[in-house]
């Protein structure tokens, strides 16, 4: 969950590292399965906002509080669809035409509960809609190319006043578990590099290998379509890839496995 400055400053390093590369994705996935789509793990809206803009009929589901205000704050925020929920539990009432998971955001439940978010996606899906979701594998922690337990600077962007915005990291990892510890320091500081907010926060992130990624799914009714590596579409499969992008629809049965 995303929370005091954390949530506020989310947007921002986004946008520091430039134009998002999952969007084309989404819209060439959105573009085989028309109809509602429902964005888990919506957050501010930072990338519900650039589907609506481009048509796409966009209702979106977050478990945070701060982040769906940030939300009602956009535009045309009075008109959204907003539901504050889990993934594993949801119910919104409605069958949509496609659910997507991007932006990692599968990787905050615990691995216990993938199973019955990938359950309850179906039941909220149309029988002839898709999934998407993304996540990623992190290489840099796995193999200690990242010092284990120490401090560095993760995050650094101006902010519109002049101030700066920072996010410090550290980490330790659970390599049989399949878990990155991360532990986060936020930080405001003004033109003098004096510290004039911050705040803590830990993400407990749950990685997935393909092959898993693939029985979860498939164990739950799905059949997947595609894996993309890397967010490059036009590229074969790579399976040293960090980066992996999924596309699932219902079997034909709609049944999942006993």
């Amino acid at each position: 969950m995303y929370q005091n400055l954390e949530a506020t400053l989310h947007d921002l390093f986004w946008s520091a590292h430039g134009a998002d590369a999952e969007l084309p994705i989404i819209k060439a996935f959105l573009n085989h399965y028309p109809g509602t789509v429902l964005e888990l793990g919506c957050g501010s809206g930072r990338l519900m906002r650039p589907l609506r803009d481009d048509g796409y009929l966009v209702e979106g589901l977050d478990n945070a509080p701060e982040m769906l205000e940030l939300c009602r704050q956009l535009p045309e925020g009075e008109d959204l669809i907003l539901h504050q929920a889990g993934m594993e539990d949801f119910d919104t009432g409605s069958k949509y035409g496609a659910i997507i998971i991007p932006a990692f955001s599968l990787q905050l439940v615990p691995f216990e509960q993938i199973p019955a978010v990938f359950e309850n996606i179906l039941r909220h899906l149309q029988p002839d809609g898709g999934l998407y979701l993304s996540t990623f594998i992190p290489w840099a922690e796995i193999t200690g190319e990242v010092d284990e337990g120490e401090w560095y600077l993760d995050q650094e962007s101006p902010m519109p006043d002049g101030r700066i915005a920072r996010c410090h990291t550290q980490f330790s990892i659970e390599r049989l578990n399949q878990v990155l510890i991360r532990e986060h320091r936020y930080e405001i500081a003004n033109e003098r590099g004096e510290v004039m907010e911050s705040s803590d926060s830990q993400q407990n992130l749950t990685w997935l290998w393909p092959r898993e990624l693939t029985m979860l799914l498939h164990h739950a009714g799905f059949s997947v379509e595609k894996i993309i590596s890397d967010f490059d579409a036009d590229a074969d499969f790579d399976a040293n890839g960090q980066i992996l992008t999924l596309i699932a629809t219902p079997r034909e049965d709609q049944e999942s496995d006993d």
